[in-house]
């Protein structure tokens, strides 16, 4: 058994999981639909988004994997597993493209996640500037969208705990 597997069944609030160099560490609660299928509940936040110094992709990018450590209601953790990047960076790069461009435009309060797959800027309540427009645009954070999680799942096979 590895170290990981033995704090399967502890409460997530007893476990530290720090970031790692190598890959994004996503404490994620999970529901379960009547058919059995669980599914995350949240999207996960990757990094904060400025509009005037936007992070590149390369640097927002730098981990090839990420760990997943699911809960539940109980906060008791069910299962974790860890899923390799790689095979979505030509999403993830049309996905930032996408926001970069509207940051660049100075269209941040037209973005909406539906304008991307995987990769969404998350609104969030503050108004702030923007670069190029007169209006204020929700502050916003890169995350993970349920959809790409629920991916990750689905590939993991997380519903046969």
């Amino acid at each position: 058994m590895n170290s990981f597997e033995a704090v399967i069944g502890k409460n997530i609030n007893e476990v530290t999981l720090n970031e790692s160099i190598t890959f994004f560490v996503a404490p994620l609660k999970y529901s379960t639909k009547h058919c059995g299928r669980h599914y995350p509940q949240d999207k996960f936040k990757i990094a904060d988004i400025d509009f005037f110094n936007l992070i590149s992709f390369s640097q927002l990018f730098n981990r090839e994997a990420i760990l997943i450590v699911l809960y539940g209601e109980d906060n008791i953790i069910a299962d974790s597993g860890i899923y390799y990047l790689s095979n979505d960076f030509d999403i993830f790069f049309d996905d930032y493209t996408i926001i970069k461009k509207a940051i660049d435009d100075g269209e941040v309060h037209l973005l909406t996640e539906g304008d991307t797959k995987y990769l969404g800027a998350s609104r969030l309540n503050e108004k702030i500037p923007q670069p190029n427009s007169k209006k204020l645009a929700n502050k916003r954070v890169f995350v993970f969208k349920k959809k790409y999680l629920q991916k990750i799942f689905d590939e993991i096979n997380f519903c046969n705990f």
